[in-house]
């Protein structure tokens, strides 16, 4: 008889489960606005504008949603605008510098980190939940991740042909 380990199910559990968490930490708001200003910023620079529609059709995103999200995120300062026939959307002097715990916090809130992967209110390392210990480290890695990354360094790594937002 042939099986893996009861230490390596768990473990493989375990990752997976992680993993789950992860992709459902962040919305679709953050990854649409993650890609938007990233296209925004290779695309509208030097006084070239970029209209809402270019911006939905390329990268795939519904435009009614993706209006809301770019309404938030020049209300935020990430990206400026501009009214009218010779009109869209525009980079700004910051949003290469802009980090992407910054996109988080205006899309998701504050408060993703916080929250317990098990859904108890009351968690917290003096009174963690089962799931606690097991998810703070991969919690506190991905707030390294996102609070050290700029849209800047996404725009060298496109150029680079490292990353893609399509």
């Amino acid at each position: 008889m042939t099986g893996v380990s009861r230490q390596g199910d768990c473990s493989q559990i375990l990752s997976h489960k992680i993993y789950a968490y992860l992709c459902r930490m962040f919305s679709k708001t953050f990854g649409y606005a993650i890609r938007a200003v990233a296209y925004v910023s290779k695309h509208g620079t030097n006084g070239n504008r970029v209209g809402l529609l270019e911006i939905s059709n390329a990268l795939e995103i519904p435009h009614h949603f993706l209006g809301k999200v770019m309404q938030d995120l020049v209300r935020h300062g990430i990206l400026d605008s501009a009214k009218g026939p010779h009109g869209g959307f525009f980079a700004n002097a910051q949003t290469i510098d802009v980090l992407l715990t910054d996109i988080l916090k205006i899309t998701d809130g504050s408060l993703v980190f916080e929250q317990c992967v098990l859904g108890i209110h009351r968690c917290n390392a003096a009174r963690p939940c089962v799931m606690h210990h097991e998810f703070a480290a991969c919690k506190n890695a991905m707030v390294q991740a996102l609070s050290s990354k700029t849209i800047g360094n996404i725009l060298e790594e496109m150029e680079d042909g490292k990353v893609f937002i399509v």
